[in-house]
């Protein structure tokens, strides 16, 4: 089996101040290294095959700390996976989100330098030089494709079992869960904004006798189950939390 824990990042100061992130290097809080500890130390019992991160400071630096809590010898980490960075949010990145104006188009409140909050039939639009939840789609299915289907194509070959962490973002999160869930033929929606260290755990099964010969790009017969969702045990303690 495969065990996928999905980790979001910890606390900037734009979720602090409600700021579009996107792919800004914002800064951190000194709350993030409280909260980056305490998620190392609840897994640090959990031996992870690997540890993948965003290569934005607020995932790297979050992905840094579980990889530190691990036992020794560390698993083999990559803090450089772009695809699992956030969705940039282009021009509105550091400004302050808002609710539409009444009678007043996008294209209006984009020139007085106002970026809304887009509707959920929205998916197709971006803010001017970001990208659209479509977009985002798009790259969790090859951040799935790239990062994870390897594990699963091992854990088919192998008949064994593997665990890997993924230290990204919010909604990016959530395309990756959706994308993973796909692989098996599911279907999955998230049931709301995760918290700044918050996590998502997802098993994936191999369907049959195994070991089964597969190639590196096949997606073998797969039972995909989302076991935990929006977990925040760790922060127990921690009075503000930030959600996304």
């Amino acid at each position: 089996m495969l065990t996928v824990t999905l980790i979001r990042h910890g606390e900037s100061t734009h979720n602090v101040l409600a700021l579009w992130s996107g792919c800004t290097e914002c800064p951190l809080t000194e709350r993030v290294t409280q909260q980056a500890r305490a998620v190392g130390a609840y897994f640090a019992d959990t031996q992870f095959t690997k540890i993948y991160a965003s290569p934005l400071p607020r995932a790297r630096d979050t992905a840094q700390a579980v990889l530190d809590a691990q036992p020794t010898p560390k698993p083999p980490h990559d803090f450089t996976i772009t695809d699992i960075r956030e969705q940039s949010f282009g021009a509105a990145e550091g400004h302050q989100t808002c609710v539409r104006e009444p009678g007043k188009t996008l294209e209006a409140h984009f020139a007085e330098g106002k970026y809304p909050i887009l509707y959920e039939s929205e998916k197709h639009v971006a803010f001017p030089g970001g990208e659209s939840v479509e977009d985002l789609t798009r790259r969790g299915e090859k951040a799935v494709r790239d990062v994870v289907l390897p594990h699963v194509v091992n854990v088919a070959r192998s008949g064994g079992n593997e665990h890997i962490a993924l230290v990204s973002h919010g909604l990016c999160i959530a395309q990756l869960v959706g994308a993973i869930v796909r692989l098996g033929g599911g279907t999955w929606k998230r049931k709301g904004p995760m918290v700044n260290t918050g996590w998502v755990r997802v098993e994936v099964r191999v369907q049959g006798e195994v070991p089964l010969q597969v190639a590196d790009d096949e997606v073998p017969a797969i039972e995909v189950t989302v076991t935990d969702e929006g977990r925040t045990d760790h922060l127990e303690g921690l009075v503000r939390w930030f959600r996304l």
